[in-house]
């Protein structure tokens, strides 16, 4: 299908009739309120396309009880992908990420655009991007999309945005300008503040309450020049762990563990290690460890995570390694 348009969704939209918003596999609260408002999006520009969101493989607890309160239509990993005009892949990270959708995508001649702030790759089967880098959400890039087309924003649709917004910016700890100008437009149009702090504090679950206290029961404290480490290896939850790891006062955090049947990895650092060192963490650390381990990686410069084939201790000591060389100063663990 020919580009015909400079703006997104850089087709015609009218008269498409089948339209999909692609998470990446796991989907996490910016990812899927994300493609919440590009679905919104495309049924304001195309009122006849049926318009599903994809969430190949799970979504995370956090994400699955706010779809409670942002309702779509979810087509999962077993769905088809033949039918389909349009895919818009939002969030995505690295194009490992969709999943079983990945050969869907790359075998259907639909028009195929990123919506991303993640860094690009080198290589890409999309035929348009919108990418900001220097974002901290990809609910941005969608709030930035909505006022290129001055679309009006309905207001459930900017109260999403807002959350998401929110999530990926840890409460707006480590928001850049363009977050602070965002969230300031969307509560123009009538998202709440507060709204979105109570959506995302939710009900403690019992699971991620075990995992984040085995995982700072189990932790390894490692000392690298003035900064310090603190890593731990859990079954699941690998995220939520490395942030409360974080929390206690790590200036870098490792959640490593294996699942179905693969190594996964979370990766977080602090603003203040971020700011001095300049380590883009999602780039320099799990990008290079999981295609060296047989898998993928990436994310942002204080969040990141990746996967692979080596064990979950070859992991853990290959990102340890690394970062000892990044900072140039030896890691010493701390009795």
């Amino acid at each position: 299908m020919a580009c015909t348009r400079e703006r997104f969704p850089f087709i015609k939209a009218e008269g498409l009739r089948r339209v999909a918003v692609v998470c990446h596999r796991n989907a996490d609260v910016d990812a899927y309120l994300s493609a919440y408002a590009l679905a919104a999006l495309m049924k304001q520009l195309s009122p006849g396309a049926e318009v599903d969101i994809v969430a190949p493989g799970k979504m995370t607890l956090p994400t699955r009880r706010l779809a409670r309160t942002f309702p779509h239509g979810v087509v999962d990993e077993s769905g088809g992908g033949g039918a389909y005009e349009l895919f818009v892949a939002v969030d995505v990270g690295h194009v490992e990420l969709l999943g079983a959708w990945l050969g869907k995508m790359k075998g259907s001649g639909a028009f195929k655009v990123l919506v991303d702030h993640h860094p690009i790759q080198r290589t890409t089967f999309y035929d348009r991007m919108v990418v900001d880098v220097k974002a901290t959400s990809a609910a941005e890039v969608v709030y930035a999309i909505y006022a290129s087309l001055r679309v009006p924003m309905k207001r459930r649709v900017a109260q999403a945005l807002l959350a998401a917004i929110l999530f990926d910016s840890q409460h707006l700890a480590i928001a850049g300008e363009s977050a602070l100008r965002a969230v300031v437009g969307l509560i123009e149009d009538g998202a709440s503040l507060e709204k979105a702090r109570r959506m995302l504090r939710g009900e403690p679950d019992y699971g991620e309450v075990v995992a984040r206290l085995k995982g700072a029961q189990r932790l390894e404290i490692i000392r690298i020049g003035p900064w310090v480490m603190a890593r731990s290896r859990v079954g699941s939850f690998h995220a939520p762990v490395a942030r409360g790891l974080l929390n206690l006062g790590a200036d870098i955090a490792i959640a490593t563990g294996s699942a179905e049947g693969e190594t996964r990895c979370s990766l977080r650092s602090s603003a203040r290690f971020f700011e001095a060192t300049k380590i883009h963490i999602g780039t320099k650390v799990a990008e290079v460890e999981g295609k060296d381990g047989g898998g993928y990686g990436g994310g942002h410069p204080t969040a990141a995570s990746l996967t692979s084939n080596l064990t979950a201790e070859e992991v853990e000591e290959r990102c340890t390694a690394e970062l000892s060389r990044l900072v140039k100063a030896p890691a010493v663990r701390v009795k």
